[in-house]
């Protein structure tokens, strides 16, 4: 590696770092400020004083609140994550457990999003100006509009109440992969068609550009088809930016899922993140933004290598 492309690196690296820490710290200031106590919310509200106390002593909740974050970081430092108050778990197993269903969840939507944004960008560039690119461009601003809990909501009202063609909710595992795939197939309709509008215009806009180019125009005086022409030569330098987004898109749908999670009822990161609220479950909270910022600041560390990489001015700035 280049120095000046290690140097980058390095900087990127500590930027990085910096982002997680600051997002963790944000978390769980935000959760002091959340009225209710954690100990109380366990043992419920009716509980004895003395009992309460005492499950606060135990949990380390009488420390003041800077030297339990303290500790909560050097832990993270050994890898370790802490221990759930409300599950009395490690909060590195919930995590993980939870990452099993949305990273995949997120996985398959973006594959899906991007599919159907290549498609319909295609068929609007290469006809401008006709039914099909309007269509493409009304569907895009309209379905960028739209909040993604109400496509939710939509989807299970026409697939699962109406036609009663797939489930409207629930996750029972990855045992049976058919069942598993008709649990997660409006989840991931859902976020799909969150993201598809956005990605669509920029493969149009991308597409409609590289079309105008001089190589283009002799492509095409060489004689060759324009379906190579479109597919091979201009559609490839179309899609840089796009794929840029792509990686972008990655972090967004994360915390998409969330809500998509909650609509569909699956046991996923952003419903633990919800229970962790809820109970004012310090540790388990700051362990799921932990990785949730991680998981964005590596997509975005990836983003800025591959640029770098591509192009070696973006390393010198």
């Amino acid at each position: 590696m280049a120095p000046s492309m290690a140097s980058y690196v390095a900087r990127r690296a500590v930027t990085a770092a910096f982002t997680l820490l600051v997002a963790t710290a944000l978390a769980y200031s935000a959760m002091l400020l959340v009225p209710g106590d954690p100990a109380r919310a366990i043992l419920g509200m009716e509980a004895d004083p003395q009992a309460v106390a005492a499950l606060q002593r135990q949990l380390g909740l009488d420390r003041p609140p800077l030297e339990r974050f303290g500790r909560w970081l050097a832990g993270v430092v050994r890898g370790d994550l802490g221990q759930s108050l409300r599950y009395q778990r490690p909060v590195a197993e919930l995590v993980g457990q939870r990452l099993a269903l949305t990273v995949p969840l997120v996985a398959a939507s973006l594959a899906v999003a991007g599919l159907a944004a290549l498609v319909l960008g295609v068929a609007a560039a290469t006809r401008p100006d006709t039914g099909a690119d309007l269509a493409v461009r009304l569907g895009a601003l309209v379905g960028g509009s739209l909040p993604t809990f109400w496509i939710g909501l939509m989807l299970i009202l026409l697939f699962s109440v109406r036609w009663g063609m797939l489930p409207s909710g629930g996750f029972s595992g990855w045992q049976d992969p058919l069942r598993a795939a008709r649990e997660l197939a409006l989840p991931v309709a859902t976020l799909a068609l969150a993201r598809t509008p956005l990605l669509a215009r920029m493969v149009r806009a991308g597409l409609l550009e590289s079309l105008e180019q001089p190589y283009i125009r002799t492509a095409r005086a060489k004689g060759l088809g324009e379906g190579r022409v479109v597919l091979r030569h201009a559609l490839r330098n179309a899609l840089i930016p796009v794929l840029t987004v792509l990686g972008l898109e990655f972090s967004q749908l994360l915390v998409a899922g969330v809500v998509v999670e909650s609509v569909f009822a699956l046991p996923g990161l952003g419903t633990l993140a919800l229970v962790a609220i809820e109970a004012r479950d310090y540790p388990l909270v700051q362990g799921v933004v932990l990785v949730l910022a991680a998981f964005i600041v590596a997509v975005n560390l990836a983003v800025d290598l591959l640029y770098a990489a591509v192009d070696p001015r973006v390393a010198h700035p």
